[in-house]
């Protein structure tokens, strides 16, 4: 998986290179310490994943990141701790991001979130998802004006959607319900034909509203 790194503290940097690096299957060919370079550092195709700063994308810089995302570039975020889901964030899963995580993740989170989005999964941090969900229900339509997305889904659906909601991989659900990878992936397909969704992402978001309070 070849991966470039886009972070403006030199050590925090240094750090996610020895992280990936340490993977047998991961290389970073480039690094910057601006995201309005991110495009001119992809020497060419074959870049999968760019881990970036969340602090380094403002308004200015979504034309880039849209570009990143058009062309296949799978994009992950890191959050500053504390920092809370707003309408900036709506504006980088509207640009095609998939990956959301804190800042401070553990190094194994990381790596494997780097691995779901090179296979064009989605990874976002349970924790991230919740207060994204939190926001974005601030006004959510009442239960009575339609179905509980859950209710619409045979209960072994019910068990995968549920886990994809909490931000699971494909092969953490396989090994959580001890069914094949294959079968995984078949369950998320019927889910998300019946639910008419597109991404992980918005399965994620639209299952957890049915669970906040205010449902």
């Amino acid at each position: 998986m070849r991966v470039v790194l886009c972070e403006d503290q030199e050590v925090f940097r240094l750090g996610l290179r020895v992280v990936l690096e340490a993977q047998p299957d991961m290389a970073v060919v480039a690094e910057t310490s601006r995201f309005t370079e991110a495009l001119s550092v992809i020497d060419g195709p074959g870049v999968q994943v760019v881990v970036v700063g969340q602090g380094l994308v403002g308004c200015s810089s979504l034309p880039v990141l849209r570009d990143l995302c058009r062309r296949g570039t799978a994009v992950l975020m890191l959050a500053d701790a504390g920092h809370a889901p707003d309408a900036g964030l709506m504006d980088l899963l509207q640009a095609g991001v998939r990956g959301y995580l804190p800042r401070r993740s553990a190094a194994p989170r990381l790596v494997e979130a780097v691995r779901a989005l090179a296979r064009q999964e989605t990874a976002l941090d349970p924790a991230v998802a919740s207060q994204l969900v939190r926001y974005l229900t601030g006004d959510v339509v009442p239960a009575d004006a339609e179905d509980r997305a859950l209710d619409r889904l045979t209960e072994r659906q019910r068990d995968v959607a549920a886990l994809v909601a909490e931000g699971l991989s494909n092969e953490e659900i396989a090994s959580r319900l001890f069914l094949s990878l294959a079968t995984v992936k078949s369950h998320l397909t019927a889910v998300m034909r019946r639910l008419d969704v597109r991404t992980r992402t918005q399965l994620a978001i639209l299952l957890n509203r049915d669970h906040s309070p205010a449902a």
